[in-house]
């Protein structure tokens, strides 16, 4: 009789060790263009490399796949989504899934409708969520992981047909949250997004760019926070912010922006851009989290104007239908 229990609980332990190999607390998910797109094709074979790394270099909890059907050299989803930048484009995730109207006024609307119904039927296959018929990008919202997101005052130009207050409570509605802080938006941006100013380490402790190419806005963007939450703490991350290479004359390069990370349960994925200051910035970071901070090189594609958290798109496994 012993036997057979021992013999039982030793097939248990080898089922549950079996399926700890697959099991996957969330799935970032990263786009590829089309083989036929012109505007990207300079940098098709940077974007490969770069979703090769997120799948090589990943943890075991995180599942990278990328909406492409046609390449072989990494996990894809069977499913094409022409852009890279896929957080913009995306629900934003608090306690609840939302997707918003991607309208921004810096796409032409046809472009803009394609890409939001595109995506939109991508979602419908996989995941629960909500709508809203505010218009927001993915990468201007930063959730602190309870009841408070950031947000810089271009969601205010992007619906001028709302009121502030209604954006506000919209938001809150919506997100179920508590706290909306509203900042500017550096000067010049004509994105307006907060992922490459701020991003929360903690409830009430964050990432600051040091903003060292705008002289005096880092003590503004500190001070407006700080008359919403006063509680809040920072810590100035260097940059190494440089315009050399920018690809497109009205998107502003993200090269040296080491803000624009991406956090995921377990790991926190870092961009290096080949200059001076990664390993400096990267050490910094590290000693900020507990969890395994894995450098990823992006150099080249930031250019573009975006950064690791741009190009991605993080989603907890809950949500799927």
């Amino acid at each position: 009789m012993k036997k057979i229990i021992i013999a039982t609980l030793m097939s248990l332990l080898s089922i549950v060790e079996t399926s700890n190999i697959n099991v996957y607390a969330e799935t970032i998910y990263t786009s590829m263009p089309t083989k036929d797109d012109n505007y990207y094709r300079s940098y098709r074979d940077d974007l490969e490399k770069f979703n090769l790394d997120l799948q090589t270099f990943s943890t075991r909890k995180n599942r990278f796949i990328t909406l492409d059907t046609e390449n072989e050299k990494f996990q894809t989803e069977g499913f094409n989504y022409p852009d890279i930048w896929i957080r913009d484009v995306a629900p934003v995730i608090t306690t609840k899934m939302v997707k918003f109207r991607y309208s921004p006024n810096y796409l032409k609307k046809s472009d803009s409708n394609y890409l939001n119904a595109r995506f939109n039927k991508f979602l419908k296959e996989k995941y629960k969520y909500r709508k809203s018929e505010l218009i927001l990008d993915g990468g201007n919202l930063q959730w602190n992981g309870a009841k408070t997101v950031v947000l810089t005052d271009q969601v205010y130009n992007d619906n001028r047909n709302w009121s502030k207050q209604e954006i506000i409570s919209e938001l809150k509605y919506r997100l179920k949250i508590d706290k909306v802080i509203i900042i500017s938006k550096e000067p010049g941006d004509v994105l307006g997004h907060s992922d490459g100013m701020i991003k929360f380490i903690e409830r009430n402790k964050m990432f600051i760019n040091d903003f060292s190419y705008e002289p005096g806005f880092l003590k503004k963007i500190e001070n407006q926070i700080l008359r919403q939450d006063p509680h809040m703490k920072f810590i100035v991350l260097p940059s190494s912010y440089t315009s050399s290479g920018q690809y497109d004359s009205k998107i502003a390069s993200a090269k040296g922006l080491y803000i624009n990370m991406l956090e995921t349960e377990d790991a926190v994925y870092f961009p290096m851009y080949g200059l001076k200051k990664d390993h400096q910035v990267l050490n910094l970071v590290k000693k900020e989290y507990d969890k395994k901070v894995i450098p990823i090189s992006v150099g080249r594609l930031s250019t573009l104007g975006g950064s690791i958290h741009c190009l991605t798109w993080d989603v907890p496994d809950r949500f799927r239908k």
